[in-house]
């Protein structure tokens, strides 16, 4: 792709334009707003964020409206094909703000829906991929990005609701097996590994040729922000890359953020075969559907506080990512399968639950960013319970050169199914083994398997006051990291010593005499020491967590589909004497407060 010179000519609405941005008007001036540095700290305004002007969109206004208030909002937005007269004269510039009324529904699958935004056929990719709402090609800067979003306090209805962004496809589900209102038929059947699975007999509405739902690849300092995609349906055949996903931002020039968003509501066709099978051919139907495509060699994306969650959709059909996963926290991933991430550096505080098997599914298959990647406390669970052999990899963490390292500690995983639970080495992206330390984390598995499978690696492995609950020896065979206090019991073992799934906090410890308690290294000036002396201001969060045992991630509140976050006030673990072994901390002192993140915007995730 060529970056057009000073991008004298912005493309929008599928129209050229070269004419000075028509006068914005006032923001809302509430705090309300996501920090993208502290995400669950207080919340700010948009004039902190560096948001300047605004324009409103409702699905009671009109392109002829100036656009410049919530009296007066256009139809449509900037980045619609159909936005026209006033909104086609907006020129998206830094510090620009497009706030979309609560409630509200926009339409980019049935062109007889109202309002519909129809598809820029050429939204993407050297003009040649579609989507509906496309911010491609749009330059936000460090200082005032360009934000789409809402203000919470304009809606419609009794209380306000995340506007929606549809693709006009009925939900496919155990519940609605038979005949849609789309006319389509949804079978509800079960797979050869036997998990519940529903496909559709047609797919009623594609959003253009590539299926996308919104695009801001090629864009940068973009701000996605509360909103709900929904209703995409798959029929690509041959598993084509960059098309079938609710948000693609391939090629993106630098920092882009998808913050509040809610994904969820997707179908497909009925696949030929497994993933990754001979059957899964040029010609065949294949899963292809993701929640998030794209990236780029830059690693600057940034997925905070959002919910995917396919819970109302066939649950082995929606691929979380294939794409770039720089920064992600604070995040609901539910009922999804496979996510392959290329530039993963800071995962922490997600849950990551209800995953399915669709062939050769990985949880996490990681290419990380170099020097250092991280995964900390997340909690994952229910994971592949339905399956007997065959299964795909929960953590694969994979760091880019030989001498890079990938940091995993503070995790909680229970009731795992046959998996290869964590694998190190030689993972499908690279082919470099790296350096792995994996300490404080609990993991449990519901079989007798390995839980560390490292024979691939040629780097250094450091497995460190790890709590393994597994019936059966929990390194594989030809496994041979360098082991210090690891806690280690059967299924049986721990249920008499108190650690069950049923806890609020699953297999943690329930007395001072229980037997994770006091039995873990210190590493305050160890591994601590070592991320908190990193120059990334993500590393240094990342090094003052580890001085903590974890939060066990944050809540989710299945009505309105937010995030609470943290789950569990961290207890600060000792800075002298042992530590207990595992995620969790029985006692300690007042919790550590993170230092504050570089007071640039956005620069330090560049």
């Amino acid at each position: 792709m060529i970056k057009a010179a000073l991008r004298i000519i912005i493309v929008l609405c599928g129209v050229g334009f070269a004419i000075p941005a028509r006068a914005a008007g006032t923001c809302p001036s509430g705090t309300n707003y996501t920090s993208i540095t502290a995400p669950t700290d207080s919340k700010v305004t948009l004039a902190s964020l560096g948001i300047t002007g605004c324009y409103f969109v409702s699905d009671a206004g009109l392109d002829t409206n100036n656009g410049t208030s919530e009296t007066t909002p256009f139809l449509h937005s900037p980045g619609m094909q159909n936005c026209s007269n006033s909104c086609a004269a907006v020129t998206l510039v830094p510090g620009i703000g497009i706030i979309f009324r609560g409630g509200d529904t926009w339409h980019f699958g049935n062109a007889s829906a109202v309002p519909y935004g129809g598809v820029v056929a050429g939204c993407a990719i050297n003009g040649t991929q579609s989507a509906g709402l496309c911010i491609d090609a749009i330059d936000g800067t460090a200082t005032h990005p360009i934000y789409y979003g809402v203000d919470p306090a304009w809606f419609t209805g009794g209380s306000w609701a995340r506007p929606i962004l549809t693709a006009d496809n009925p939900l496919c589900n155990s519940g609605t097996g038979g005949t849609l209102p789309d006319g389509a038929t949804c079978t509800v059947t079960t797979d050869s590994f036997g998990q519940p699975s529903t496909f559709v007999s047609a797919c009623g509405f594609q959003v253009g040729s590539a299926n996308n739902l919104v695009d801001y690849g090629f864009s940068q300092y973009i701000i996605f922000d509360n909103f709900e995609l929904t209703g995409l349906c798959q029929s690509h055949v041959g598993q084509p890359g960059g098309e079938d996903s609710y948000i693609n931002y391939q090629g993106y020039q630098a920092p882009v953020y998808a913050t509040n968003v809610y994904i969820h509501g997707a179908s497909h066709l009925h696949w030929a075969a497994l993933n990754g099978s001979a059957g899964c051919t040029g010609s065949t139907v294949c899963i292809n559907l993701n929640a998030f495509y794209g990236g780029n060699g830059i690693g600057s994306d940034n997925i905070l506080l959002d919910v995917v969650d396919f819970s109302d959709s066939d649950p082995i059909g929606e691929n979380l990512c294939q794409c770039s996963f720089y920064n992600v926290a604070y995040n609901e991933f539910n009922y999804t399968t496979q996510a392959i991430p290329g530039n993963l550096h800071d995962f922490h505080d997600n849950i990551y639950e209800n995953f399915f098997e669709n062939g050769h599914s990985n949880v996490i298959e990681d290419a990380e960013t170099s020097p250092i990647g991280v995964i900390y406390n997340n909690v994952f669970r229910h994971i592949e319970n339905f399956v007997t052999s065959g299964g795909g990899v929960l953590l694969w963490p994979g760091p880019t050169g030989a001498s890079d390292h990938s940091y995993s500690f503070n995790n909680v995983a229970y009731d795992v199914g046959e998996i290869e639970y964590f694998n190190m080495g030689g993972i499908g992206i690279t082919t470099n083994n790296g350096n792995y330390v994996v300490f404080n984390n609990t993991f449990q598995s519901n079989v007798n398997q390995p839980i560390l499978r490292c024979e691939l690696v040629v780097g250094s492995t450091l497995d460190t006051s790890n709590h393994y609950i597994d019936d059966g020896a929990y390194l594989n065979t030809g496994c041979t990291p360098t082991i210090l206090t690891p806690k280690t019991m059967t299924n049986a073992t721990a249920t008499a010593d108190g650690y069950t799934s049923a806890q609020t906090f699953a297999y943690s410890p329930t007395s001072s005499g229980s037997p994770t308690v006091g039995t873990g290294t210190n590493e305050h000036s160890g591994y601590c020491a070592t991320l908190l002396a990193s120059a990334d201001a993500l590393i240094q969060a990342a090094g003052t967590a580890c001085q903590s045992a974890t939060t066990y991630a944050c809540s989710y509140n299945t009505g309105n589909h937010t995030m609470s976050c943290p789950a569990k006030v961290a207890t600060a673990r000792p800075s002298s004497g042992a530590w207990d072994a595992g995620a969790y901390q029985f006692s300690g002192s007042a919790p550590i407060v993170s230092p504050a993140p570089s007071s640039a915007l956005f620069v330090q995730l560049r």
